[in-house]
């Protein structure tokens, strides 16, 4: 019996769903890796509130929720996220819009901006929003991206597209919901925005439940991933189904700066691989004997897993860490320990020094590339781009598995009222083999944003070495609601 995404469905909803006991409504959520500068506003608002972000997005029911915990403290910041959140507060509305131009004659993965490349000349997105009642509401949003002598024909996206049914404990959302599964800003193991949004329904809370004096958080997703090679018996391979996607995190604030999470995603079906339902209840709580001990055509797919941790320290210089370590299924057969093990860990500065720079830093390692799978010919991608960490894209398409580590460094400085410049920072050493020698990459991103009639006008440049030795630029002028 083949699995398809309703039946799928229907095994999703009977392992994680369970009754909860109050009620509200639906709420927006602020896009990911779209608005940098009001992105930037609300991470000073997490480290400063400490309101849990270990996975994004955040629902605007959260960030209003906080919000009033800096208003005296922090004024400055409290004024300009009340204005820049003004439209997701509207019933109806505009919520983003910006076109960009860019000139480059490069093609390389942008990082974490859903499966763009760098060769593309022109990219028009927005998001907007119409509640109709309490527990329903709809969003329309896309991605428009052309691209100029190449083979990459012009695409749309239809990112941030999704109906929201639902209460404050218990919202479902479906359609094309960006999910980002880490609490890092640079790059997630799991699932990240590197490549396109899949379609997909989940359910989560959009303001924390309380349970015995403990404030959690929990997200629970089924999405459908592109069409690609998959085994199904010893040898034999086929693409007639596309694989899916299953994920759930959980966080638990355990005081008020201090968060602990874990997140877990798990690839399955696809081809002409016959699931049952027994099987995949099997795969969730035996991890051992459904993939690593067990035969191509018995076993039930892909799992990653992550465990992550913050503590936000308050003081007259606050900041955050952040720790989270990554693996894929078990290893040596045990269920309770890591294989291919990656460790990430970060520094988080909302205000460095002065109310005027933020800065944020990352460090990324792993043993080996736990996103290649036996089962599935491309491994753990969307449309050939990678879904978790962007350093991952070379091994991928080499279909290579090697040790590698990155650094992500990021500022901004806001120089005055209407002024900012943004650095981004990445670098990426891959560990050469006798087939591949990796070069270390790296990447610079430098923006200058200016407010304009009350819109934003952005300037910048982004270029860097790729981890096959090959340079890329591009310069961008953009214009935001």
């Amino acid at each position: 019996m083949q699995f398809d995404f309703i039946k799928g469905l229907s095994v999703f909803v009977l392992l994680f769903i369970s009754p909860i006991t109050y009620s509200g409504g639906v709420s927006p959520y602020l896009s990911v890796n779209l608005s940098p500068l009001l992105e930037n506003e609300v991470e000073r608002l997490t480290a400063i509130s400490g309101m849990s972000n270990l996975s994004r997005p955040y629902s605007l029911a959260s960030i209003l929720n906080h919000m009033n915990k800096v208003r005296e403290s922090h004024p400055q910041l409290y004024r300009r996220l009340k204005k820049a959140l003004k439209p997701y507060i509207r019933a109806h509305s505009i919520t983003q819009l910006s076109a960009s131009a860019r000139v480059s004659q490069d093609h390389h993965v942008t990082a974490n901006q859903r499966g763009n490349y760098t060769d593309s000349h022109f990219n028009v997105s927005f998001r907007s929003q119409l509640k109709i009642n309490n527990w329903l509401g709809v969003f329309i949003g896309g991605d428009l991206t052309q691209y100029k002598d190449h083979q990459l024909d012009s695409e749309i996206q239809a990112s941030g597209s999704m109906i929201a049914i639902g209460t404050d404990w218990a919202q479902i959302d479906i359609g094309y919901k960006d999910i980002w599964l880490s609490p890092f800003k640079g790059s997630a193991q799991l699932l990240s925005t590197q490549a396109k949004t899949m379609p997909s329904i989940s359910l989560s809370n959009n303001l924390q439940l309380e349970t015995f004096g403990v404030k959690w958080n929990y997200n629970m997703f089924l999405a459908q991933m592109s069409r690609q090679q998959v085994q199904f018996k010893p040898g034999e391979f086929s693409n007639k189904d596309k694989p899916l996607l299953s994920g759930m995190h959980l966080n638990f604030q355990l005081s008020d700066r201090v968060s602990i999470g874990a997140s877990r995603v798990f690839q399955f079906g696809g081809g002409e691989r016959s699931l049952s339902e027994n099987k995949l209840v099997k795969a969730f709580f035996d991890l051992s004997g459904t993939d690593n001990e067990a035969a191509v055509d018995q076993g039930s797919g892909n799992q990653i897993m992550a465990f992550s941790s913050k503590i936000d320290f308050n003081g007259s210089l606050p900041f955050s860490l952040t720790v989270e370590v990554a693996g894929e299924e078990t290893s040596n057969t045990k269920a309770w320990q890591l294989g291919n093990t990656a460790l990430t860990a970060g520094l988080y500065f909302p205000y460095l020094f002065t109310d005027n720079l933020s800065f944020n830093y990352e460090y990324s390692s792993w043993q080996i590339d736990g996103d290649s799978n036996d089962v599935y010919q491309d491994g753990y991608v969307n449309d050939g781009v990678v879904l978790g960490h962007w350093a991952m894209q070379p091994q991928r398409e080499l279909k290579t598995a090697t040790p590698g580590n990155t650094h992500f460094l990021q500022m901004y400085w806001q120089f005055n009222s209407n002024d900012i410049f943004s650095t981004t920072l990445r670098t990426a050493h891959l560990q050469s083999t006798t087939q591949v020698n990796y070069s270390d990459a790296w990447e610079l991103k430098l923006d200058y944003s200016t407010s304009w009639h009350s819109h934003i006008v952005t300037m910048g440049i982004y270029l860097g070495q790729d981890s096959f030795g090959e340079n890329f630029s591009q310069l961008n002028l953009s214009w935001e609601l």
